[in-house]
């Protein structure tokens, strides 16, 4: 269910009730959804009601990864997000030097994945960030093998 707030005087949604948990709302903060003829305290609203009921057994414990809610502005409203974890290497500058030097297939692959890491971290999806990151490392690890063993070899093949 979508649901929308008036929260430091300004109208904003929607959200899950979920996010909603996370939210330093009061039951005095007004809310609207689908089926509400206007605001109402969200006290007083079947579906945010249950936000203000607490019994010891129903407290949550937040998640350990959470580090941090805030609400950032956006251009409608804002949203309630969390803090993102830190940005996975994505080696680029590696993979780049390792292309050119030593024309690598595997580091030219290196720098695509590197690029797919960062685009899924600033959209959001950090787990997918983290394994292009580790696919990108281990790209860049058999690149440096591929320049060990293949300068070697093309060395010698060109001097017969």
């Amino acid at each position: 269910m979508k649901i929308w707030i008036y929260f430091n005087g300004l109208q904003q949604g929607p959200y899950s009730l979920d996010q909603l948990r996370l939210m330093p709302l009061t039951p005095e903060t007004p809310v609207w959804y689908d089926g509400l003829p206007e605001w109402i305290p969200a006290g007083q609203a079947p579906v945010t009601a249950v936000l203000f009921e607490s019994t010891s057994a129903e407290v949550e414990q937040p998640s350990p990864q959470v580090q941090e809610i805030y609400i950032a502005p956006a251009g409608n409203g804002a949203e309630t997000t969390q803090r993102p974890p830190r940005k996975p290497s994505t080696y680029m500058v590696w993979n780049i030097l390792l292309t050119v030097l030593c024309c690598s297939p595997f580091a030219l692959a290196g720098i695509v994945t590197g690029a797919v890491s960062n685009s899924r971290y600033n959209s959001g999806d950090y787990n997918g960030a983290r394994r292009m990151s580790h696919v990108t490392e281990w790209l860049l690890i058999i690149s440096v093998v591929w320049m060990i063993i293949g300068l070697p070899v093309a060395i010698i093949f060109n001097n017969l």
